[in-house]
């Protein structure tokens, strides 16, 4: 990490805090959330990445309530959904079976796919979560309102380093390394992931959850 970026910057900051107003305070914890948040984020996929190319990844799945996932991933990316404007809208039934997951890394899942919808998407844009059940699955779908992915791009877009986007200029967006975890944790729980292009724009990332038995 360069010694000017924002998480080092607000650590600096902490030296100074007697003399920082509330909202300064509020500021300076909020960007080091964030900070915080992305480099666990990123850690989390190296590890994943490494794991998987070694051959030694193993998802560990048991009964689990895909309610309480969703929430507690829309609760982590709110703070980042907030700083590029972005709303993240989560469309829940009030009940629904338990599904066949490993919990901690179905987190993960959400987590990467609303980071990449999040910072894709334009600003006072609005990110949807929905859910659609058949009698063995439950089909998660995580929309945003960006450009959308060209059609030529989708069949490797899940594949490590690809970028998310063709023609983005963000370096913190092109490695692809979050969507090949994605792929692998859900085809390790014995889903199926995929993404296509919204008519009314955008594009739509989704994945299956098995129902448990």
């Amino acid at each position: 990490m360069k010694p000017g970026t924002p998480p080092l910057k607000s650590a600096r900051l902490l030296d100074q805090v007697q003399e920082l107003s509330h909202s300064e305070l509020q500021e300076l914890l909020g960007s080091l959330h964030l900070g915080i948040l992305s480099l666990q984020t990123l850690i989390d996929n190296l590890l994943e990445g490494a794991s998987i190319e070694a051959g030694r990844f193993r998802v560990y799945p048991r009964p689990a309530d895909l309610l309480e996932i969703i929430r507690e991933a829309v609760g982590t990316m709110h703070p980042l959904a907030q700083k590029y404007n972005q709303r993240l809208v989560a469309t829940l039934p009030n009940e629904i079976p338990p599904v066949h997951v490993d919990y901690r890394r179905t987190v993960q899942v959400l987590v990467n796919l609303f980071s990449n919808a999040i910072k894709f998407g334009p600003p006072d844009g609005k990110i949807t979560l929905t859910l659609a059940t058949t009698p063995h699955t439950i089909r998660v779908m995580v929309s945003d309102q960006g450009a959308g992915i060209p059609p030529e791009h989708q069949t490797d877009l899940f594949r490590r380093f690809i970028p998310a986007r063709a023609g983005n200029e963000n370096p913190q967006h092109g490695a692809g390394l979050g969507l090949s975890v994605v792929r692998a944790i859900v085809e390790a729980q014995g889903g199926q992931v995929g993404v296509e292009n919204r008519e009314e724009g955008g594009a739509m990332f989704w994945f299956t959850v098995p129902l448990a038995k």
